[in-house]
């Protein structure tokens, strides 16, 4: 989609997702949409503006109080609520009115997003670093964590250069990568099985895994979703009794949600399946990072074409009406 017509769908607002765009131009950089969080230093976003690959286009609605779900946007593709709290930034990165989203989690507010969509998702502890470091929250169940800065892109290759360009990579030696017994899934690199504990279920218990295990691997990868699409899943909604946290549970959200939590970079694929993608997930270590992104590259799958037809289509949005 060109930048103007990337510009009309952003005034158009068609799901309401855009708090305010800023006048952008043909081959002054892609374009990046920036959740309206004040986790998110503008002094961050001027960095990248300056090294004049990326212009600053839309400031992005996110769900109120940080909650996993918005309840004032909507999924544009099943038509139920947006996960959130990185709602907008995601839709707007789906709809191709921005090239990258940017968004903060803690508990899966841009990974759970970002895999509704079937977009890639991006997290690390190491983003913005010094600034970060001064924020502290505690989750809906009890758990104090500091949130991170994250990308949400439909392109692989723009979501590798904007890591190159804010996270220390080092090279790496791929030596163990784990997945979980129950996953069937063929990989087109070399994985050891292990017991995975109940990844949809205590929030504590999967921050005990990861904490155990993430040192004596490389990465590990867990298989996720559908998320958001036969359940509700907000903690806020599951915490009251065991039916609403059994529908909790059916949306699918797994190790997603303590990722940051432990201090881990995240990094979620794509599959062909609705709301369901590789999460890689590794220490924030800078030569681990680089093992697990050249790994999961070679989950990439070409993106779905009805999806670009139809949702990235300008003639979806501005098609002339009756009479005209």
């Amino acid at each position: 989609m060109k930048v103007e017509h990337m510009h009309r769908l952003a005034n158009l607002n068609p799901f309401h997702s855009v708090i305010r765009s800023r006048p952008v131009l043909e081959g002054n950089g892609l374009l990046l949409g920036v959740k309206n969080d004040f986790h998110i230093q503008p002094t961050f976003i001027q960095d990248l503006v300056d090294s004049k690959n990326y212009q600053l286009h839309t400031i992005d609605a996110m769900a109120n109080g940080g909650r996993a779900i918005d309840l004032q946007l909507i999924n544009p593709i099943t038509g139920n609520y947006m996960s959130g709290s990185s709602s907008g930034t995601a839709i707007n990165v789906f709809l191709g009115m921005n090239d990258i989203g940017i968004g903060s989690d803690g508990g899966g507010s841009i990974l759970a997003p970002a895999m509704c969509l079937n977009l890639f998702g991006f997290i690390s502890y190491l983003i913005d670093k010094e600034n970060m470091n001064l924020y502290s929250k505690v989750s809906t169940d009890n758990i104090k964590f500091r949130p991170s800065l994250g990308y949400i892109t439909k392109d692989f290759n723009i979501l590798k250069d904007i890591i190159k360009m804010t996270v220390p990579l080092e090279k790496g030696q791929n030596t163990k990568i784990y997945v979980s017994k129950m996953d069937t899934t063929t990989y087109p690199f070399e994985i050891e099985k292990t017991n995975f504990p109940d990844i949809y279920g205590d929030r504590k218990d999967n921050i005990l895994f990861l904490e155990q295990v993430l040192p004596s691997v490389d990465f590990i990868i867990s298989k996720e979703g559908p998320i958001d699409i036969e359940g509700f899943g907000d903690s806020v909604f599951g915490h009251f009794d065991e039916r609403t946290k059994f529908i909790q549970r059916k949306a699918k959200k797994g190790l997603l949600r303590v990722a940051n939590m432990v201090g881990a970079t995240s990094i979620s694929i794509p599959t062909d399946e609705l709301g369901v993608s590789y999460l890689g997930i590794c220490e924030s270590i800078p030569s681990k990072i680089s093992v697990m992104l050249e790994k999961m590259e070679e989950l990439v799958i070409p993106q779905d074409e009805l999806i670009e037809r139809y949702f990235r289509n300008p003639e979806t949005w501005f098609r002339k009406g009756y009479g005209e």
